[in-house]
Formats: structure tokens, sequence, C-alpha cells
């Protein structure tokens, strides 16, 4: 039998069985209060390198305060040896982290482009890593606009360019968390599933509308409906 034959699938039989998905936003548009929207809330996990979460003190969630990187690689082993009750992880938020990163390799290099090089090495095997746990991973991060085009657009903000061209690319999902004014007056809260109006954003599963409620547990929902009927 041949290599082919042996090995070939339909692409039917593949589907998005856990979410990995980045979510970007300015300042209070509400990216940690996320992590309180999951399904399983009892085993939600929240790395906090952000020490924001006065946000879900309403919640009883799980939560670690995180603030060198060997305390974030800690975290990241002992999820990846699997040996936990978590089925959600949620990161907040990946800009800091980087920051983190970027201080430390500014603090060993004298060369500025040196410690940018070995902070895109440091933080793209960082998210391969995560995004490699069998659970669900949510990572947020700060909103920058790229001006470096042409036309600028509205991008997830990391420091380097190399971190912001290649680290979407590593997620199923990408959505920027919008927030809109009702007719009476209300704000409310959004993510965006497609490059519209200027915002970088991309879905690995067709059907879902542009604007989706801002509710972790909704889009693992629709997606698993998406599986479901696909």
């Amino acid at each position: 039998m041949s290599f082919i034959a042996e090995r070939a699938t339909s692409t039917r039989e593949h589907h998005v069985d856990r979410l990995k998905v980045l979510v970007y936003g300015s300042a209070g548009s509400g990216k940690t209060f996320l992590a309180s929207t999951t399904p399983d809330p009892k085993h939600t996990l929240v790395v906090s390198a952000e020490a924001g979460l006065l946000t879900l003190n309403d919640f009883d969630l799980t939560a670690v305060d995180v603030h060198t990187l060997g305390e974030v690689g800690a975290v990241l082993n002992e999820l990846s040896a699997g040996d936990h009750p978590f089925t959600w992880v949620v990161i907040d938020s990946l800009s800091e982290i980087c920051e983190v990163c970027l201080n430390y390799e500014l603090d060993n290099n004298r060369d500025p482009r040196k410690a940018y090089g070995e902070l895109a090495k440091r933080m793209t095997a960082f998210v391969r890593q995560v995004r490699e746990l069998p659970i669900n991973v949510v990572m947020t991060c700060k909103m920058d606009r790229d001006t470096s085009a042409i036309d600028a657009f509205i991008t997830p903000g990391l420091p380097g360019k190399t971190l912001q061209k290649d680290v979407p690319h590593f997620f199923d999902f990408v959505f920027p968390l919008r927030t809109f004014t009702d007719d009476e007056g209300r704000v409310r809260r959004a993510l965006q599933t497609q490059p519209v109006e200027g915002y970088v954003a991309k879905s690995r599963v067709s059907g879902l509308e542009t604007f989706i409620d801002a509710d972790l547990t909704s889009l693992f929902n629709e997606i698993t409906k998406e599986r479901t009927n696909g």
C-alpha cells in the first residue's frame, strides 16, 4: 500500500476540537473579564501577568500571578505535564509576558537587535508550546496600530515587528474585542471574527457572524455547532 493511500483521510474528518484564541483590545475593553465566560469555570485557570484580577472578583476562578520568566515557565511546564484539572487556560496577557522577556533580554544583551531577536525566538517557542496544550487556550493582548504599510491597520500589540507579524499565525482564531454604544446609550462588547474596518482578524471556522457576543461559552457552542453540522 502506498504512503498516500495509507495516510489519506477526508477533510470532512478534520475539526476544531479545542479553541486556540488570541483576543486583543484596548485597555478597559474587557479582555480579562472574558475569563469569566468560559463554559467550564470550575476548571478554568487564569494566568495573570498584569495584576488585573480585580475585574474577576465576583467569580470563583482559579488564578495564578506570574512576574518572571521562571514563573511563566513553571506554569507552562505543569500544564504541559497534564497532571492538572483544567480544561481552559486564559493567559492575561501575552503582551505583558513579552515585555518581561524583552526587559530580560535587554539586560543581558548590549545590542538591542540581538535582544529583539532573542525575544522573538523565546516567545515564538512559548506560543507554540501553549498552542499544543490539549486544552482550550485563550491569550489576551494589547491593541496596536501598524502604520508601516500604505494603509494603516489595527493589530495585536506585541514588541518587535517579527512577533507582531508571526504570532497571529499560531492561532485558529484572532479576534479584536470591540466596544459599541447602542441606541439606548449602553456599551456593548463584541468579538470581531472577520478582517473589516481596518482590524486584523481571522477564523479558521467558516460561518461565524462578523460580530459575535464577547462570550467564550457562546463562541465554544457556535464552533461545536459548526463541527456537528459539518
